[in-house]
């Protein structure tokens, strides 16, 4: 069974709604695919319905964003999406967002740049820096995303303004009292730091089950070595493309070449393994 474990949609930082999502899973021959979208599972519900009609199953997902010495996501995979501590904590997170992205425009406003506030949180999802990323792309601000993030919203931007992230260990936490399967994502980048072992070390007891060892900028060389760090430490091989629809250009649903292994399948509660691959398709 081919599968996509990791995909945003229109509720968080992707632009595809969930019937489009799931169609373009079926297209690709995926057997298996989770909603992921940033600290949100408004959208998990139709995602599974639309699966259900078209033959695809559809694991109930989020990705928590969290920040400790560097931001780190953390994927959840079967969670209980009405469970009252996630629910509770994701509101509060919602909230957090939200003031977040209003203090954003007030930075910007100080600058003589006025944009649309009432559109920017006209959505269906979670809000984040990226719908005012493209806003200011479309009212002429900057000519690109990238331009955007590096005058306006990074770290060193005009507009800055720090977000109060949970902690990894609180995502772990958070996905495990709702029953769900806890996965490190994108972890090369930790890898290349030399804080991926450590970061493991401390969330493994915690109940941190997997990691994403398949992703669109991993080399063979790196999905090898990232799949026998996650055999010695207990891990399932998890994998994704991180796919945001025209967010994230030039990767499509499917494009990773994941076939989770039995252990995976296992963990996953899905029906039978074969052989994870390295590398695209």
């Amino acid at each position: 069974m081919r599968a996509d474990l990791h995909i945003h949609s229109e509720y968080s930082d992707g632009t595809d709604d969930v019937k489009t999502i799931v169609s373009k899973a079926k297209a690709a021959g995926l057997g298996c695919i989770a909603l992921t979208d940033h600290d949100t599972v408004k959208g998990v519900a139709k995602a599974v319905e639309e699966g259900e009609k078209q033959g695809v199953k559809v694991l109930e997902g989020i990705e928590m964003s969290t920040y400790a010495i560097c931001e780190v996501h953390i994927l959840g995979y079967n969670i209980d999406c009405d469970n009252d501590a996630l629910s509770t904590r994701l509101a509060e997170i919602d909230r957090q967002r939200s003031d977040r992205i209003k203090a954003i425009l007030a930075n910007l406003g100080k600058y003589n740049i006025k944009l649309d506030e009432e559109k920017i949180f006209d959505r269906i999802g979670t809000v984040g820096r990226m719908h005012i990323a493209k806003q200011l792309l479309a009212k002429g601000y900057c000519q690109t995303i990238t331009e955007a993030f590096d005058r306006y919203l990074g770290e060193r931007g005009l507009a800055y303004v720090p977000s109060k992230r949970i902690t990894p260990l609180e995502g772990v936490k958070l996905i495990k009292a709702a029953h769900g399967r806890a996965v490190i994502a994108h972890p090369l980048v930790f890898c290349q730091k030399g804080r991926l072992n450590d970061l493991i070390e401390g969330l493994k007891t915690y109940g941190l089950d997997g990691l994403e060892v398949y992703y669109p900028t991993h080399t063979l060389d790196d999905t090898a070595r990232l799949y026998e760090l996650a055999k010695r430490y207990g891990l399932f091989a998890s994998g994704g493309t991180d796919y945001h629809g025209a967010n994230k250009k030039g990767v499509e649903i499917g494009d990773v070449n994941y076939i989770p292994d039995v252990y995976a399948m296992k963990k996953l509660g899905l029906a039978a393994g074969g052989h994870a691959k390295y590398g695209r398709r």
